[in-house]
């Protein structure tokens, strides 16, 4: 859902202007924050740190933990697995975000 209105909004001009506004705040805020310009995505602004995928698989586990395995959860960590192998993959590389959280894997 989320992807398919980003679709649309870059079919307008004031679409695509939001989009590369939104973008500049985020590299902004990464160059703010202290980021190291290699970590920082140059088209999304997003932070591509160790720290910050440490801190959404961090967020992940908890949440599992907190809540319980669903449909829901198994899709969306996916995607964001899929995500970070895109642009990190030496950070996802044998690195299991499920280990010791799930009841299958309780001794």
């Amino acid at each position: 859902m989320r992807v398919a209105r980003q679709r649309d909004t870059l079919k307008t001009v004031e679409g695509v202007e939001q989009r590369t506004s939104m973008n500049d705040a985020r590299i902004a805020l990464c160059i703010a924050l202290g980021r190291n310009l290699d970590d920082i995505d140059a088209t999304s602004g997003h932070d591509l740190s160790r720290e910050s995928y440490e801190s959404v698989r961090e967020s992940w586990r908890w949440n599992i933990q907190m809540h319980g395995w669903s449909e829901w959860h198994e899709r969306n960590l996916n995607e964001a697995l899929t995500w970070w192998r895109e642009r990190r993959p030496e950070f996802v590389d044998g690195d299991d975000w499920l280990a010791g959280i799930l009841k299958e894997d309780q001794p």
